[in-house]
């Protein structure tokens, strides 16, 4: 059916060749609902054609596209001819990265560089090595009471 709708439109702007537009009459003769909506489709090309705002433009029509062409081979004269200009603040745009680097840098050695008497994460990591070769050991550390056990069970419990 948008075949056929499609035709009817191109029949409708005399847009179809001879024997299309033969064919499409041959619709219309034989079908009551194209017919229909050949009709609708008519009256709604006489209602817009006759009722569309006419736009005036303020200068003649071959001035006003001049003047776009214009402006266009200005845009690109100016962009071919002209170097690329560095602003006032090129130096931010370097310094800003190296910035962001050195800081996220301190911080990641302040984290895991061990450090005597900090308080960083790396006093958690600490390998223990026991001779032992089944054998469980319980940690305790406090540093409100500035102590640390170790419990190791003995192989008979």
């Amino acid at each position: 059916m948008n075949q056929k709708l499609l035709k009817l439109q191109a029949h409708l702007d005399g847009e179809l060749s001879a024997a299309e537009s033969k064919q499409v009459a041959g619709w219309l003769a034989s079908d009551q609902q194209a017919r229909a909506i050949y009709e609708e489709l008519r009256a709604t090309k006489s209602l817009l054609t006759g009722n569309e705002v006419e736009l005036k433009l303020p200068e003649t029509h071959d001035f006003y596209w001049s003047k776009i062409a214009r402006e266009i081979n200005r845009c690109n004269s100016a962009s071919q001819t002209s170097p690329p200009r560095f602003s006032g603040s090129w130096w931010m745009r370097l310094a800003a990265p190296f910035a962001i680097a050195a800081l996220a840098a301190v911080l990641f050695i302040s984290i895991v560089s061990p450090q005597s008497g900090s308080r960083g994460m790396t006093r958690y990591f600490q390998e223990i090595e026991t001779p032992l070769e089944e054998s469980n050991a319980i940690s305790f550390h406090s540093d409100a009471a500035n102590m640390r056990v170790v419990w190791i069970p003995s192989q008979e419990n």
